[in-house]
């Protein structure tokens, strides 16, 4: 069994490991772009050495001013690409810096509120022993024992008048004339009728022996009324002999140095919401930061690019230039035959070099994806409760296996989830009782208050239970 930090720790080394895997394939599709754009200018520079070598003097100062023009405006906006490219490259490492000292910094925290948790139940565990022998506990337990009993049996006789309430009252309902001089309140002060209709509604009951069955009627659901109304009293008993229970442990424990305890965790418990709320923003301006580098990146959705780069392709394009490429080719001279066979290789180059940033857009994209995935079974892990001091998961082994394969793509969170749930396991405070104090009442997850545990072996009967007092 491993505990609930070492489970949330193998998934957030998953994600540190995609988040290092995207920055490579950033890294890969920053060095990629680059390379492109190094290509498309050197293209640009054999059509325009092309054309200062075939053209007469008045055709190239047009075809080469044309390039150019539009070289000038497309290398202006791929050198601000990569300025902002760098500028996000380095916020992106800043951030990452940040996120790894703030996930240091949170899990310290966690370490330290499990520390404190366990420091209260090792003293409740050792006041429950030293108390056992106290009058005034002993006596309360007594009182608890007694209120539980009586409310046991007064819950009994309840029950049982409510089910012969049931059986019994059938032959009268059955009775539609017993019924309808029930209902208008015959023989009591609530009978409103006139001289005809009370006489015949007297022949009826005579009849019928009303005024000899409508006492047993009555009684029949008065009783068990009475008895539901008795217990319900009673069983608010219990609660208060409890609390009269809990009061002696409490000041039992606050004698012991509780008080000491449970401030210094309630502290560390409200440092570890900081932590989390810290971590939580930097991962959400990572993912802001991420999407944006990769649109910079994407020429397809950064419009400024995709216009400039249409632009100098447009420019290329010129039926002029194509014409003399295609004479060139045809019939080259030696420096003719080395610019178009540069110019060719550029072409496949190119080919190559954008197919190849379409494949490392595909790879951080399903990256980012898989991240994602981990995310969100980190953020469920929490939402859960799964991050409690007392907490652990049996089934560690698939829990790995799972985290590996989100992490190789061929799973989804779905399946950890699953997992996470079927393993989570809470292990028995030392409080033989579950809590000695009024129990560990909440998950102790960080992110508000929490007492230190829940009453194990819960409710009425059990001889634990009692609380360290306050919400902690």
């Amino acid at each position: 069994m491993i505990s609930a930090r070492e489970a949330l720790t193998s998934i957030e080394r998953g994600i540190q490991t995609l988040r290092r895997d995207e920055d490579r394939i950033l890294a890969l599709l920053s060095e990629t772009t680059a390379e492109g754009d190094r290509l498309r200018t050197e293209r640009t520079d054999g059509f325009r050495a092309l054309a200062r070598l075939r053209l007469d003097a008045l055709s190239r100062d047009e075809v080469v001013g044309q390039l150019d023009s539009a070289e000038r405006r497309a290398l202006d906006m791929l050198e601000r690409r990569r300025g902002t490219m760098d500028a996000l490259a380095a916020r992106r490492k800043a951030l990452l810096d940040r996120l790894e000292t703030a996930e240091e910094d949170r899990a310290a925290r966690a370490a330290a509120r499990d520390e404190a948790v366990e420091a209260i139940d090792a003293l409740q565990a050792r006041v429950e022993a030293e108390i056992a022998d106290d009058p005034a506990w002993t006596a309360a337990e007594a009182s608890i024992g007694h209120a539980q009993a009586t409310a046991a049996e007064a819950e009994q006789k309840a029950v049982q008048a409510e089910a012969d309430r049931e059986e019994k009252r059938k032959p009268f309902e059955a009775d539609s004339l017993f019924m309808y001089l029930w209902t208008r309140g015959f023989g009591t002060p609530a009978y409103r009728a006139g001289p005809i209709t009370r006489y015949f509604d007297g022949k009826v009951a005579a009849l019928i022996a009303y005024e000899a069955n409508r006492p047993n009627y009555f009684m029949l659901n008065e009783i068990p009324k009475r008895l539901r109304e008795h217990a319900d009293r009673v069983a608010a008993m219990v609660p208060a002999a409890e609390a009269a229970r809990e009061a002696v442990e409490r000041a039992a424990l606050e004698a012991a140095g509780v008080v000491a305890l449970e401030t210094r965790a309630t502290t560390i418990v409200s440092h570890l919401a900081e932590a989390e709320a810290a971590e939580a923003a930097i991962k959400a301006d990572l993912d802001r930061l991420d999407a944006e580098a990769r649109d910079a990146l994407d020429e397809t959705t950064s419009p400024d690019v995709k216009a400039a780069l249409d632009d100098l392709a447009a420019a290329l394009s010129r039926e002029d230039l194509r014409a003399l490429y295609r004479e060139a080719e045809a019939t080259p001279t030696p420096e003719d035959e080395r610019i178009v066979q540069r110019l060719q290789d550029i072409e496949r180059s190119l080919v190559r070099v954008e197919a190849q940033m379409e494949e490392l857009r595909k790879a951080s994209l399903d990256l980012a994806g898989r991240r994602t995935e981990l995310e969100q079974s980190g953020d469920r892990f929490r939402k859960s409760g799964y991050d409690d001091p007392f907490g652990g998961f049996v089934n560690e082994a698939v829990i790995g296996g799972l985290v590996e394969g989100i992490i190789r793509g061929v799973l989804t969170s779905g399946k950890l989830n699953d997992a996470l749930s079927d393993g989570f396991r809470r292990r028995t405070p030392k409080s033989n009782r579950g809590g000695f104090g009024g129990g560990f009442g909440g998950s102790g997850r960080s992110g508000g208050g929490f007492r230190t545990g829940g009453r194990m072996g819960g409710g009425s009967g059990s001889k634990g239970g009692f609380s360290t007092g306050g919400s902690f």
